[in-house]
C-alpha cells in the first residue's frame, strides 16, 4: 500500500504496528482502526478515519454518543509554528488587540492541563509595578482574555472555559487543544521509530509529512520571553535532524541529487555552519559532474565557520574537497 497516497484529517496519523498490521490513530494515540498491511485499500483506511473524525465531530457539537451521553467538548486548533493563531471548532479565528491577555493565552495553551498562578502572571509581565496595580492589570487582561474566547460560540457556551482555582488560572478539561507542535513531534517520533525498524521508505513520509507542519520557528513573536526559547531550539534541531535524514535518504538511496540539495539549502538557511550540509552538497554536485560549484561550498564553509566561530573546516571535509580536485585533475587529463 502506498500510504503517500492518503491523505488523513488532521489529528489522525497512520502507524506500522508489525509487518502485517496498520493501525489508524488519533494524535492522542487513541485507536481507531486496524488493518491487514497485505491486503487493505488506501481509500479503505481514507474512509475509516473521515468516518472516526466526523463522528467526534458530531459529538463536539453535542450530538449524543454511542454511549448514550452527550459530548460538550470543545477544540481548539492551534498553530505554533511560523506565526499564532487559535482555530475554535465552531471555524472562528480566535484574537483580540489585548497584548497581555494573548500572552497569557499563549501560556496556558502550551503548557495545558497545567495552571500558572496569578503571581508568577504578575510578575512576569507586570514586573516593574506595584502588586495592586498588577493585580488590576491582571484582572484586566483576563476579562479580555475571557472576551476572546467568548469568540467561539462552543467556548461562549462553557461557563468555565477558563478557571481559576486557588490563585491559579488554567484552561478548563472540557477544552481540547491540538496544536501542529504535537503534529509535528507524532510525525518525527514515529519516522525515528520506523526508520530504526527498517521500514526506510515509510519513515520518510512521515518526516515529509513533518515538514509540512513546520512553517516557521516556534511563537516567532516571542522570540525573547524565556519560557519560549528552549522549546523554540528543541524543535528547530528536530527541524535540522529531519532535513539531514532527506538530504541523505535522497541522495543515497534514491539517487535525487536535486533534492537532496534542497533539503541542504533549507539546512543552511537554519545553520549556515552546519557542515554536514556542506559535505552533502559536495557530493551532490560532484553526482552532477558540477565540481566547481563542489568547491564553492567549501570555500563558503571556510568562510562561514571563520567569520562566525573563528575556526577551519574538520579534517573530514578538507579530505572532501581534497578528493574533488584530484577527481577534476584526473578528468582534465
Amino acid at each position: 500500500m502506498c500510504e503517500g497516497a492518503l491523505q488523513l484529517p488532521p489529528g489522525y496519523y497512520l502507524e506500522y504496528d508489525s509487518d502485517i498490521l496498520l493501525v489508524v490513530r488519533r494524535i492522542d494515540s487513541s485507536l481507531v482502526a486496524a488493518f491487514s498491511a497485505h491486503d487493505v485499500e488506501p481509500k479503505e483506511i481514507q474512509k475509516t478515519a473521515e468516518e472516526d473524525a466526523h463522528q467526534r465531530l458530531s459529538l463536539n457539537k453535542g450530538a449524543a454518543s454511542s454511549l448514550g451521553a452527550v459530548s460538550d467538548r470543545a477544540r481548539l486548533w492551534v498553530r505554533f509554528l511560523g506565526g499564532f493563531e487559535v482555530t475554535c471548532c465552531c471555524g472562528a479565528v480566535l484574537q483580540g488587540s489585548n497584548a497581555k491577555a494573548l500572552a497569557i493565552f499563549k501560556y496556558l495553551l502550551t503548557h495545558k492541563p497545567s495552571s500558572v498562578s496569578q503571581h508568577y502572571l504578575m510578575g512576569w509581565l507586570w514586573p516593574d509595578v506595584n502588586s495592586d496595580r498588577a493585580r488590576w492589570s491582571l484582572n484586566s487582561a483576563v476579562r479580555a482574555l475571557r472576551e476572546v474566547l467568548d469568540n467561539c460560540s462552543r467556548l461562549a457556551h462553557n461557563a468555565v472555559a477558563l478557571v481559576c482555582e486557588d490563585g491559579c488560572y488554567h484552561l478548563s478539561s472540557t477544552i481540547e487543544v491540538l496544536t501542529d507542535v504535537d503534529e509535528f513531534d507524532a510525525y518525527y517520533k514515529r519516522g525515528r521509530r520506523l526508520q530504526k525498524e527498517g521500514w526506510t521508505d515509510e519513515a520518510i513520509t512521515e518526516y515529509e509529512k513533518a515538514l509540512e507542519r513546520y512553517q516557521g520557528d516556534y511563537l516567532v513573536e516571542d522570540l525573547y520571553e524565556d519560557w519560549t526559547m528552549i522549546e523554540r531550539e528543541r524543535l528547530a534541531s528536530v527541524y535540522m535532524d529531519i532535513l539531514g535524514r532527506l538530504a541523505n535518504y535522497y541522495l543515497e538511496e534514491r539517487k535525487q541529487p536535486q533534492e537532496s540539495i534542497w533539503a541542504c539549502y533549507k539546512l543552511l538557511k537554519k545553520d549556515p555552519c552546519h557542515e554536514e550540509a556542506y559535505r552533502l552538497l559536495m557530493r551532490c554536485y560532484v553526482r552532477l559532474r558540477l565540481r566547481s560549484r563542489a568547491l564553492d561550498q567549501y570555500r563558503i564553509c571556510r568562510h562561514m565557520l571563520g567569520s562566525v566561530h573563528g575556526m577551519e573546516p574538520s579534517l573530514e571535509l578538507q579530505a572532501v574537497c581534497d578528493s574533488v580536485k584530484r577527481t577534476a585533475i584526473s578528468d582534465e587529463d
